[in-house]
């Protein structure tokens, strides 16, 4: 650019160059605003407690390395279930099937199929590389004191990263606290609650009618008419006991309680 037009133009320059620092400062004073939103620990924002949870947790993976994901599995899976866990009667009495994901109590997710009858809640392992029942469990509906619907979240305290999804928990030990030989056994089992939120594949399928089965939403709106008093609905967020869990967090960055393809093996 030639030297003498600057020079002539000086005035200006230096008008347009007050007007982009006060741009700048207004961009620097609205990110000091969402910083402060963040948590210190991490760097991560914190999402307000309710039901309404926003953003999509599992933008990084590949749903095509699910088998859940393949054509036909997850029905014949259920059909699979329904022939072999419920009886007649129960399958006259079936209000839906899905498949969600589970949180234990040590936080790590695992692969489940869910069907709800008028009477109970069945979750179901299933392998469905070589398409069979690997164990389950059987709740019984009136047992269930307590339902809870919220976003997941972790303690202040805690160093994880926030989750940003909606789960549900099915309690029934009457309010009692858990006992500290359950609490702190990796191995424990017959835990008197359950946590379900969606399938990872919830948010990577195109139309309603395929994301339904993976939706733990229409669960929840299952359950809450099926459930009568003296049980208590409550909304309210949902909190993990995780406050550094190294372990849980490796568990579930790399999916080990899903049935996926794994570079050349499946597992």
């Amino acid at each position: 650019m030639d030297d003498t037009f600057l020079q002539d133009e000086g005035p200006t320059f230096d008008r347009a160059t007050l007007e982009l620092k006060n741009e700048n400062s207004d961009v620097l004073e609205s990110e000091n605003v969402k910083d402060s939103n963040k948590d210190p620990l991490n760097g991560t924002t914190r999402g307000a407690p309710g039901i309404s949870v926003p953003g999509i947790p599992y933008t990084r993976i590949d749903c095509h390395t699910f088998f859940s994901d393949r054509n036909e599995v997850v029905e014949r899976a259920l059909a699979d279930c329904q022939r072999d866990l419920l009886s007649s009667t129960e399958e006259e009495e079936l209000v839906g099937t899905w498949l969600l994901t589970e949180i234990s109590i040590w936080d790590t997710e695992k692969e489940r199929l869910i069907l709800l009858t008028k009477n109970s809640l069945y979750t179901v392992k299933y392998d469905l590389i070589s398409l069979k029942i690997l164990e389950y469990n059987r709740v019984s509906l009136s047992d269930i004191d307590t339902l809870i619907a919220g976003e997941l979240i972790y303690p202040p305290t805690s160093l994880l990263p926030s989750r940003n999804m909606f789960g549900i928990r099915l309690m029934w030990n009457k309010g009692q606290p858990l006992s500290m030989d359950k609490k702190w056994n990796p191995f424990a089992r017959n835990i008197p609650w359950l946590t379900f939120t969606s399938h990872p594949l919830f948010w990577h399928k195109g139309s309603d009618s395929d994301k339904t089965k993976y939706d733990v939403h229409a669960l929840h709106t299952a359950l809450k008419d099926l459930l009568e008093s003296p049980c208590q609905k409550i909304e309210n967020p949902i909190i993990i006991e995780n406050y550094v869990g190294i372990g849980s967090l490796v568990h579930n960055r790399t999916g080990l309680g899903f049935f996926k393809i794994r570079g050349k093996v499946s597992f």
